[in-house]
């Protein structure tokens, strides 16, 4: 990654923005080099056509033998001094002086209108002269010397001077020929021998010149090249640093993913679709006892406890391979043998072709957990018979509550209640009697009757408050609405009572249980509520009996209902019988409690 980083850096955007600059530029040089060899190549072949044209005219001039023209229209050389004149006569009578001149007279005066005309610089030259001014300079010293070893051709392209492209020259052989021979006997070269060379100077830039269009559409087509050249790279440079970018978040993704999975405390394990182990943490390790290199390229199944069955692997890859993921509890066995279970979590990660590449496996040890779950069902288990048999010993002292309390009614209405009633009748007729001894006599007997008299009424109000006799004698319709009555005469708040039947059947636990919850929700409403109007509803259904009482009291907050004794009771009396009770009250806004009891004692679980 290191290395990928380096290459798609700006330090490698400029390198290679260089090279490719450094390359073009080197193919602009190269194909520059071209076209001046093909200008040195044209300017080539020209001089030697030109020589070879200029040879060609002495040639043909030599066969005439000659040529007789107008004196005075050649200059007057030296050499002409012994060429043979005529004095002619045209038919107009003009008289004219001809000269006969030799082809190498008609030579030099070719090259002089070429070079006058066309700038080229012609010349003839020899190692054995004839005229001092055709003597050779340096080159062509060193080109007559390589005609003269065999050589068909010399040329020499001169540096480019300031202004201009450079010179050709080019040098071809002058072979002596028989008609030589009559002026350059003296020299005693052969025939065929090299008599000397004919030479000449090109200027390079008529040549070259000539190219610059094409020198400039190459020049423009680099030029697009290079940035079609530049565009490519930049645009490898920048998706190649996008893609290292996202390939060093990935790593540094993996990287921190892995440093995750080895630093958690749950144990890790990476295998192929083949399920071999590539990798895992160090969890693995503590919790299995196997060391890393011991497990790497083996298949989890030498992990296997033994306690499962075939079915039970066999629903784990059904929904592993369709879902995607499995997770539950597994049996294992630690390389000790010891068999321990772990709540075990498995990911299939697929690839681009939607095929499984890889699966993660995320476990823990839940040995201890295990033990407190064993630990607290035991707990569970021993609170459930304890509550059950507190409930049992509850419903039994509340059996024994009621029994006592109706025995201690109908003590007191029985045994009390006939002695006030006695103690009032003699009362009665000790006062008829005491009329003879005054009035404070029967004042005072009065005052005893009195109290008498308040003590039966005190004493059967305690007799229903304990056991209302009428619950037994005339059942649950009656007692309920004789206590209404007694409450709203009591305390001034209207109680309305609405039932669904004059008369209800029902055994004497749950006919109890009924009266007694209306006798606590009365007595909380007197006391807590401050309430200004009371509804009590009962109905009797074929799935039990509903009770609901309504005040429009100052009501309470959830909170208060756990540390109210009364409502405590009447939570359980109804759980003892299977029902359920429901309280809802908000401050402001009065209470309401419902309650449903079975038609028979239910289990509550």
């Amino acid at each position: 990654m290191r290395k990928l980083s380096l290459i798609v850096g700006p330090a490698a955007l400029a390198l290679a923005i260089a090279l490719w600059t450094v390359l073009v530029v080197f193919s602009l040089w190269t194909q520059r080099e071209q076209l001046d060899r093909a200008a040195t190549a044209l300017a080539k072949i020209d001089a030697v056509a030109n020589l070879r044209k200029d040879m060609a005219i002495r040639k043909w001039a030599d066969t005439l033998g000659g040529v007789y023209v107008n004196e005075a229209k050649i200059p007057n050389l030296e050499s002409m001094d012994e060429q043979e004149r005529l004095a002619v006569t045209r038919g107009t009578g003009e008289n004219l002086k001809l000269v006969s001149i030799a082809p190498i007279h008609i030579l030099l005066a070719i090259q002089e209108i070429s070079q006058k005309t066309y700038g080229t610089k012609e010349r003839l030259t020899s190692l054995q002269l004839r005229n001092r001014a055709n003597a050779p300079d340096e080159w062509e010293t060193n080109a007559l010397k390589a005609l003269q070893g065999g050589s068909e051709m010399a040329t020499e392209t001169l540096p480019q001077k300031a202004g201009g492209h450079g010179l050709l020259r080019v040098m071809i052989p002058m072979r002596m020929d028989k008609e030589c021979l009559e002026c350059h006997r003296d020299t005693l070269v052969p025939v065929g021998g090299l008599r000397g060379g004919a030479a000449i100077s090109i200027d390079l830039n008529t040549y070259r010149t000539a190219q610059e269009p094409t020198w400039r559409t190459i020049q423009y087509w680099h030029f697009g090249i290079w940035l079609l050249g530049l565009t490519t790279i930049y645009a490898f440079w920048f998706f190649s640093r996008r893609r290292t970018a996202e390939q060093a978040r990935q790593e540094a993704d993996r990287r921190e993913n892995e440093a995750a999975f080895a630093a958690m405390a749950e144990g890790a394990v990476i295998t192929d679709a083949d399920g071999s182990i590539l990798w895992v943490n160090d969890a693995f390790c503590s919790i299995y006892g196997y060391a890393r290199e011991e497990v790497l390229g083996r298949n989890p199944r030498i992990l296997k406890s033994g306690r499962h069955d075939a079915a039970f692997y066999g629903e784990l890859w059904r929904q592993l391979l369709e879902g995607g993921h499995w997770r539950g509890e597994v049996w294992n066995r630690r390389k000790t043998g010891e068999v321990f279970p772990e709540e075990l979590s498995i990911q299939a990660l697929r690839g681009p072709d939607g095929k499984i590449v890889r699966f993660i496996s995320i476990f823990s040890d839940i040995t201890e957990r295990k033990r407190n779950e064993e630990e607290l069902q035991k707990q569970r288990q021993q609170l459930e018979e304890s509550e059950s048999r507190l409930r049992e010993l509850a419903e039994f002292l509340q059996t024994v509550r009621e029994e006592e309390r109706a025995r201690i009614a109908r003590e007191l209405h029985d045994e009390m209640g006939q002695a006030l009633t006695a103690l009032r009748i003699d009362l009665g007729w000790l006062r008829n009697k005491c009329l003879p001894l005054g009035t404070p006599a029967v004042e005072r007997v009065g005052s005893a009757l009195g109290v008498v008299e308040h003590s039966i009424v005190s004493l059967r109000r305690i007799s229903e408050d304990l056991r209302p006799a009428m619950l037994d004698s005339l059942g649950l319709a009656a007692a309920v609405e004789h206590h209404v009555e007694q409450f709203s005469q009591r305390t001034g708040i209207p109680c309305r009572l609405r039932m669904n039947r004059e008369e209800f059947e029902l055994e004497d636990r749950l006919a109890t249980t009924v009266f007694r919850v209306v006798q606590e929700t009365l007595t909380n409403v007197a006391r807590h509520s401050g309430a200004s109007e009371v509804s009590v509803q009962i109905d009797q259904a074929e799935d039990g009996i509903h009770l609901t009482m309504q005040d429009n009291g100052r009501g309470f907050s959830g909170a208060n209902d756990k540390k109210t004794f009364g409502l405590l009771g009447m939570r359980e009396r109804i759980a003892m019988l299977g029902g359920r009770l429901e309280i809802d009250s908000r401050p402001g806004h009065g209470t309401r409690i419902t309650a449903w009891l079975p038609h028979h004692k239910a289990t509550r679980t």
